[in-house]
């Protein structure tokens, strides 16, 4: 904005000086101008002033919209790989992609181009109504009265265009959903001959998409129409009444006392005056874009069930030099675990998964939940990572809330285990140690603490062998003890295991319960399980109703 005002600024000067040096080449008395070269040099400082501000407010602005937008994106993109914020999503996953690309992409026109204009289209002309005013009152109430009519009609106009662009933005949301879903579909509807119906429904998506766009693109011409009208009507009226003062045929107002240097500088600045709030108006479809893309991106940073801080905050705590300086504190001991009367409920969920469930865990202790399907352990589970929150009730770590700790300090101290181990399309390396900060030796002793020296001796290229989508390439039971390697990676305090037996055979089964029992007492370990050797190997052994109360 400073390089947009400096801009400004230069035009002004660039303009009088060359005004009042064409009106004094043309007659002005000598006595009563300055001198030509002085007012040419006037001239000429403005025209540099004026070119170095544009190059420099042109990257100042690139620069800026290209940076938020990245963080932007890397902010999201961090928030919709974590457990509990995909838990309160409802959109597909073209949907999530089109708001990580194309819409999160309209903010940078936004913060490009259309405040940029919007500051100059405020600074520029209060400037030219100031210089014009001391010299003919009369031409600067004509500028004054047309002005107001170009916002009032962008404001009408941009209404219906945000509108158009929200219904674009929906248009195509829909079609990237409907293309996922056949590209997920398309054996099925090979194996049906249904393949052309697929294609046309797709096509007839995308004519309608691309009539939304063509009716926001009718808008935006439209008001750069209306503004053009009003500007072209604004200076032509400044133009007669100018022409006819000079020439004595006008001689209401201040018309009698006009010369040519103030006729001329008036004459020059006119369309100036109008020149911003037409370049605003090529950028107000930025606008409506960007406004239409915001409440999806907004919802995606703040879901409603979900207390999120602003993007501002979280960009600042990706700094490299303040997360150096704020590690995540590690607890000294196994922590205790007590839930009282908590009851649980997926969100959007008719009915509670878990309902007035009261537990005690001790520091330390290895407890085994069992139940039969659908009583609720994967949901205690996320409850006990922080992922999903208590509705009624309290569930209490160490004596405090799951939200009450830091994030950092939950990741590094809780280890989870899923059902079906999600392996990452990388190198065991990355998939043992995802943060990368583990050596070879370290990955070595983690690998024979779980089981699986033999495995990585056999991989061609050992730690550095990158593994398939989902661990392609390894079997069901060498990807759980993989999984289980990564959770047990950081040392956790609290580790939460959702049936950690259920791909193994016997024999692998009592191997990883063995090494469970190694850890000693390290870690407090919640294990869920249909397994009776599981539940039998455990401390103690605690079983949820259909409809979790008093466990038993």
């Amino acid at each position: 904005m400073a390089w947009r005002a400096a801009e400004t600024l230069g035009l002004l000067t660039l303009l009088i000086g060359l005004a009042l040096a064409l009106a004094a080449g043309v007659g002005l008395p000598a006595a009563a101008a300055p001198q030509l070269s002085l007012l040419l040099a006037i001239a000429a400082t403005g025209a540099v002033l004026r070119a170095l501000a544009l190059h420099r407010g042109e990257r100042a602005g690139a620069r800026l919209a290209s940076s938020l937008v990245t963080t932007l994106r890397q902010h999201l993109l961090a928030r919709s790989v974590q457990p509990r914020w995909q838990l309160q999503q409802t959109a597909d996953t073209a949907a999530l992609t089109l708001r990580l690309t194309r819409e999160l992409e309209t903010l940078e026109p936004y913060y490009r181009r259309y405040l940029p204009a919007l500051g100059v289209a405020v600074l520029q002309p209060l400037l030219i109504l100031l210089l014009v005013l001391p010299l003919d009152w009369l031409a600067g109430l004509v500028l004054l009265g047309t002005a107001p009519l170009i916002p009032l009609f962008m404001v009408l106009i941009g209404m219906g265009s945000a509108r158009l662009a929200e219904e674009q933005h929906s248009r195509l949301a829909r079609m990237g959903a409907m293309f996922l879903d056949r590209l997920r579909g398309l054996q099925t509807l090979r194996l049906f001959r249904r393949t052309d119906s697929a294609v046309q429904d797709i096509g007839q998506a995308a004519e309608a998409w691309r009539g939304a766009t063509m009716r926001v693109l009718r808008v935006a011409f439209l008001s750069s129409a209306v503004l053009e009208f009003f500007a072209a009507v604004a200076i032509a009226t400044v133009a007669i009444y100018i022409g006819l003062a000079l020439l004595g045929f006008f001689t209401l107002g201040p018309a009698p006392e006009m010369t040519l240097a103030a006729g001329l500088v008036i004459l020059v600045l006119a369309p100036e005056y109008f020149a911003p709030l037409r370049r605003l108006a090529q950028h107000y479809h930025d606008r409506a874009a960007a406004l239409a893309a915001v409440p999806a991106l907004r919802a995606m940073d703040e879901p409603a069930d979900m207390a999120a801080a602003p993007l501002a905050r979280h960009a600042l705590e990706r700094d490299p030099a303040a997360a150096t300086a704020r590690r995540p504190r590690r607890w000294p001991a196994p922590p205790a675990v007590r839930l009282e009367r908590v009851t649980l409920r997926w969100p959007r969920a008719m009915q509670p998964a878990v309902q007035a469930l009261s537990l005690t865990i001790a520091a330390g202790e290895w407890l085994a939940v069992t139940g039969p399907s659908g009583c609720g352990k994967s949901t205690l589970a996320a409850a006990l990572l922080g992922w999903l929150p208590v509705e009624t009730g309290d569930l209490l770590i160490d004596g405090r809330h799951p939200a009450a700790y830091p994030p950092e300090e939950l990741a590094a101290n809780l280890g989870w285990l899923g059902q079906q181990p999600q392996l990452l399309n990388a190198t065991l390396r990355a998939n043992l140690a995802p943060s990368g900060e583990s050596d070879t030796a370290a990955l070595a002793a983690l690998a024979q603490r779980v089981g699986l020296t033999d495995v990585v001796a056999a991989l061609p290229a050992g730690l550095d062998t990158r593994l398939g989508e989902d661990g392609a390439g390894l079997s069901g039971g060498e990807a759980q003890r993989v999984a289980l390697a990564r959770a047990l990676h950081r040392a956790p305090r609290l580790l939460v295991l959702d049936e950690p037996t259920a791909s193994l055979d016997a024999a692998h089964e009592q191997a990883l319960l063995g090494r469970l029992r190694a850890l000693g007492g390290t870690a407090t370990i919640v294990m869920l399980t249909h397994s009776e050797a599981a539940a039998a190997a455990a401390d103690r052994r605690v079983t949820l109703p259909t409809r979790a109360g008093p466990a038993a």
